[in-house]
């Protein structure tokens, strides 16, 4: 069984069209068949703690889910407005422990960064890779000069998925541009109007794994 997770609903609602509700509490999630496919589908709420506690407990109340799929949309910094990205790792950009002799962006006991399984990615060469940023603020500046996405949930989804033992892919689409002058108008508008673009491309993803 393969389980969706996402911040937002807007971010997977034509994919809600072909799944049935099945609880609200704690969490809004969903079940169903989706390309020939049995599919839970979880919506967390926007942070990292939601998505972290939103995946622990999918992940302890369905044993059978076997790959976990995030998601949604995200900043970026030099890339372009719509882009489509398979993350290939992904680490916090709030986090700093560089006093205790940890990486910046590393948890205890965890590593710096999260990588996405080669093999995954190896199936995924149609789509461009790239790091991604996870932090508790909505970013507007960017971080370093290297292209980057940035959001508030997907490096704490690499954190859950590794203490627990599963495999994990995180597809994005651009909504906005870090430093650009519009960034929040163009976020606004964009944030209910990626859900079929995130749809077409989870739709590869379905063809091979």
């Amino acid at each position: 069984m393969i389980l969706i997770i996402a911040a937002m609903s807007s971010e997977v609602e034509t994919l809600l069209n072909h799944l049935n509700l099945k609880t609200t509490h704690p969490f809004m999630t969903y079940e169903g068949r989706y390309e020939k496919k049995d599919m839970l589908l979880i919506v967390t709420g926007v942070g990292k703690t939601n998505a972290a506690s939103g995946l622990a407990y999918m992940l302890t109340t369905y044993p059978q889910i076997k790959q976990i799929i995030n998601l949604g949309i995200v900043g970026g910094h030099k890339v372009n407005l719509y882009e489509t990205f398979v993350v290939s790792e992904a680490t916090y950009h709030d986090v700093d422990l560089t006093a205790f002799n940890y990486e910046y962006g590393q948890i205890p006991k965890f590593p710096a960064i999260h990588f996405t399984d080669v093999r995954i990615l190896n199936k995924l060469q149609g789509f461009q890779q790239i790091r991604l940023y996870t932090g508790d603020v909505f970013s507007i500046k960017p971080i370093n000069d290297n292209p980057y996405i940035v959001d508030m949930e997907g490096a704490s989804i690499y954190q859950v998925a590794h203490s627990f033992k599963y495999p994990v892919v995180s597809i994005k689409v651009v909504s906005d541009v870090l430093d650009s002058a519009d960034q929040l108008k163009t976020y606004t508008k964009n944030e209910g109007e990626l859900a079929d673009q995130l749809l077409d491309a989870l739709d590869i993803v379905l063809e091979v794994l």
